[in-house]
């Protein structure tokens, strides 16, 4: 090769109109580029669909070598012009017929990772119809690089330099803070980042800040391994996994003073909690700069308290709340679940049923506060194993307090502690008293 000159290659395919004649004046096209030697071409070979779309022919498919001075993207758009050509109609529906497909496998050892392209190709060691031809071109697959997903991070500046390229690259980029011990509930909210960013990044730092002195932070359950199971089963393409040095210095000092949406319920009964959770996610989003993050309403409190932090400070991101993810008999999902004794684990229930009693009672015309509230407690007064820690009615969003007196609506929020376990285990639960409305 000349200098400036990158070793590429091309996987190419076609299954609509005449095959062969598509792929034969896309590889002239190729080589008579500017800049695009073409050096090598495998044969041809004929493959089926892989993937669900509708009923279509088998594709003739290979791989070109190129040498090329172009770079990566303008290369692309070449291809994509030559698809044009052929009568490829772009953007294409997702595994349609096609009369042409060039996809960059290959650009030299570089690796990109931008809204318009991803190199290496993140599937290609999946596709025999593409490493077949690559083993006839000379290609040690074995030592080939593979996109790896989720790539994991723990010092932040490594963490920092994979969002600010997705964010160079034209992506929207969508943080799920956790602290690990992930369960349906989390993987509930990374599903939604999927469906709406395009990259997908989740945090697993259990932060010791939000944590008092007799909380459970030493004994908060840590499953790293099968914590990145999930996120790659949820398609989250990268997770930051720093360690507590890495996040708080011996000098760290900055600390997120919280105000009127940290008052009452778990503000009032976990002194300095809240501003620990504000200080964690400010770092967070100073690090990753995502477009969006993503949060469960379970803790409802919580998100009001980030909404509050995000409009306060002026970080550009939007505040996803997802619903909450419940096992089949209403519990909600959390991470301390799993140290419920077996007769706490039955008794949980009562949280969601009790506030089921008090929505169903708002539907069918019940508009008292009082009332309301009432009846949440006479409902957790049948389950004695559960202590109560609060029972409240707050405005929905920002969860002000409401008033003695009728109501329009608003959230319901409960908490108790469970003591058959290993060690005690306080629950939280909410229901907005205008979902459901089929319970009349």
């Amino acid at each position: 090769m000349t200098v400036g000159e990158t070793l590429v290659f091309v996987a190419f395919g076609s299954n609509e109109g005449d095959r062969e004649q598509h792929l034969r004046t896309a590889l002239q096209r190729l080589g008579a580029t500017p800049g695009i030697v073409v050096v090598r071409t495998s044969q041809l070979r004929e493959s089926t669909l892989q993937g669900h779309g509708p009923a279509q022919g088998a594709f003739l498919n290979g791989v070109v070598q190129l040498r090329t001075t172009l770079s990566a993207l303008a290369l692309l758009g070449v291809c994509k012009a030559l698809e044009g050509m052929a009568g490829r109609r772009l953007p294409a529906p997702r595994n349609h017929p096609r009369p042409l497909d060039l996809d960059l496998i290959f650009y030299g050892q570089e690796r990109i990772d931008t809204r318009e392209l991803v190199v290496p190709h993140p599937r290609w060691h999946e596709r025999e119809f593409v490493c077949e031809p690559l083993r006839e071109l000379g290609v040690d697959l074995d030592a080939s690089p593979r996109h790896v997903a989720p790539r994991v991070y723990e010092p932040p500046i490594e963490f920092a330099a994979q969002c600010s390229e997705w964010l160079a690259g034209g992506c929207v980029v969508g943080l799920v803070p956790t602290m690990g011990a992930l369960h349906a509930g989390h993987r509930s909210l990374m599903a939604i980042a999927r469906r709406e960013c395009d990259r997908v990044a989740a945090t697993i730092f259990v932060n010791p800040l939000q944590f008092g002195p007799n909380e459970d932070f030493a004994a908060y359950p840590r499953d790293l391994t099968g914590d990145l199971a999930i996120c790659a089963e949820a398609g989250v393409d990268a997770v930051f996994a720093p360690t507590v040095a890495q996040m708080y210095d011996p000098e760290f000092c900055s600390h997120v003073a919280v105000g009127a949406a940290a008052q009452g319920m778990e503000g009032a009964l976990r002194k300095d909690h809240f501003g620990g959770v504000a200080t964690v996610v400010a770092r967070l989003f100073a690090i990753a700069r995502p477009h969006r993050a993503y949060f469960g309403e379970k803790d409802a409190q919580q998100l009001a308290v980030i909404r509050r932090m995000t409009r306060d400070l002026g970080f550009p991101i939007r505040i996803v709340g997802c619903p909450i993810v419940r096992e089949a008999d209403g519990l909600a999902r959390s991470s301390r679940n799993v140290y419920l004794g077996a007769a706490d684990r039955a008794a949980s229930t009562i949280l969601h049923r009790a506030l089921r009693s008090a929505q169903g009672a708002f539907v069918r015309g019940e508009r008292d506060r009082d009332a309301l509230l009432a009846r949440v407690r006479a409902v957790l007064a049948t389950e004695p194993r559960a202590e109560v820690d609060y029972v409240e009615l707050r405005s929905e969003g920002a969860l002000a307090e409401l008033p003695p007196g009728p109501v329009d609506g608003g959230r319901l929020l409960v908490a108790a502690k469970f003591r058959d376990g290993a060690r005690p285990v306080r629950l939280l639960d909410n229901l907005s008293l205008r979902e459901g409305a089929d319970l009349a």
